[in-house]
């Protein structure tokens, strides 16, 4: 049984707004024009794509530059949501200044001191939004997005050390209330993200 500090760790883990887990398969796809994931997890032509739907325009902080964003109900309330990939300087969790070891997140920044985030807002009249969750530094920056409709988030993931390079990884994520469960983590090399006629992520 953990006490102390043990317990302070494992509590604050599982208070993870984002999920970062995730295993990687064999094979990487790298398609030069839409190619859609099955739920099967095979790469097919992805015929008609639809861009990300856009949000409605914001007065966001003027330190956040945005990567990604799209329109759709992520939370699965009913109401659609602006949820943007969004880079800003980066701050250690606050519980960092009481520990005695470095945080999960020390090292998810790149060398301007940046770090990648997921924002999950409720736009409201003049440019106005309200907060519904802004995770955690992410572990792998999101350099483009789109919601299905279902809800799931589809992200393309790239690295801190080279944010501007194809991404690496696909993932589809769903929400859980509390943050975004990792459905799955697909290797690809691309620099678009859209979904198909069928709702599928598609990526090219």
């Amino acid at each position: 049984m953990l006490s102390g500090p043990g317990r302070l760790w494992l509590a604050t883990l599982l208070a993870l707004p984002l999920v970062l887990a995730g295993g990687a398969q064999p094979t990487v796809a790298r398609p030069t024009v839409w190619h859609t994931l099955t739920p099967q997890g095979q790469w097919v032509a992805a015929g008609r794509v639809q861009a990300p739907s856009a949000c409605p325009a914001l007065t966001l902080p003027p330190d956040w530059t945005v990567r990604g964003a799209a329109w759709g109900d992520v939370t699965g309330d009913g109401q659609p949501e602006c949820v943007l990939s969004v880079w800003r300087p980066w701050r250690d969790w606050p519980i960092g200044r009481w520990a005695a070891a470095p945080t999960p997140i020390m090292g998810n920044r790149d060398a301007r001191g940046r770090s990648a985030h997921i924002a999950v807002l409720r736009p409201l009249p003049g440019g106005r939004y309200r907060e519904l969750w802004v995770g955690s530094a992410l572990f792998q920056p999101v350099s483009g997005l789109t919601v299905r409709p279902d809800g799931t988030l589809a992200t393309l993931e790239v690295t801190y050390a080279a944010p501007q390079a194809p991404a690496h990884a696909l993932s589809e994520w769903r929400w859980t209330s509390f943050g975004f469960r990792l459905l799955r983590r697909v290797p690809v090399q691309a620099r678009e993200v859209g979904r198909d006629a069928r709702g599928w992520a598609a990526v090219r």
